[in-house]
């Protein structure tokens, strides 16, 4: 039997990682894959240097484009789709849900959004998402959590604030016309979320 594709999803500070360890120590390792977009491949990981942490320069907005793309589409051929067709579940920090909020909303970059989906339709062909969780958080609350607990802000959590309102609106829209999205208050304490979470991943099992 195929496994499940679940993306955890939303904006900067929404508590993604919290929610995908908790799913790691409650579901373990035997029958789930945890990975994340960008970085989940050996050449995802160079990606991801590149792109958020700008190893070999600024990336123009074009080049960060492609490159996510890039990434995207490596991750679904090498890890993504050979776990699922072997019956693991494949448990995501971000998916192109993120690029579509990040990149074509986030960016202002509208006039890419066709070009952009049917790229994400050829390279998520035969791959669809069965659960999309969306932790919605408002940008001032992320932004506060990662500078209580001192992160190191990487070049898109680093972006004035209109950029991340922008992706969160994305977030709630992209949610609105699709069947597989769950949106969760991530406003609330981690606990709370983490109960809803839980419900949701064990609906799609």
């Amino acid at each position: 039997m195929k496994g499940k594709y679940i993306v955890i999803e939303g904006g900067e500070g929404a508590g993604k990682d919290t929610q995908i360890e908790n799913l790691r120590r409650e579901f373990g390792e035997e029958n789930f894959v945890f990975t994340r977009e960008p970085g989940g491949t050996r050449i995802g990981k160079v990606l991801r240097n590149m792109l958020l942490h700008e190893s070999e320069g600024p990336v123009s907005l074009p080049a960060e484009f492609f490159l996510f793309l890039g990434d995207r589409a490596q991750h679904v051929e090498e890890l993504i789709k050979p776990m699922l067709n072997v019956g693991k579940n494949v448990v995501s920090n971000r998916s192109y849900i993120s690029f579509l909020a990040y990149q074509v909303y986030g960016r202002q970059q509208r006039d890419w959004e066709d070009l952009v989906r049917l790229a994400i339709d050829k390279i998520f062909e035969d791959t669809p998402i069965d659960l999309a969780i969306i932790l919605d958080v408002p940008y001032e609350v992320g932004h506060a959590r990662m500078v209580k607990v001192g992160k190191e802000l990487d070049v898109i959590e680093r972006a004035a604030g209109g950029l991340h309102e922008r992706v969160r609106e994305a977030f709630l829209d992209i949610a609105k016309t699709m069947p597989a999205a769950k949106v969760i208050d991530a406003s609330r304490p981690a606990e709370d979320v983490w109960k809803d979470v839980k419900e949701a991943v064990q609906s799609v099992l």
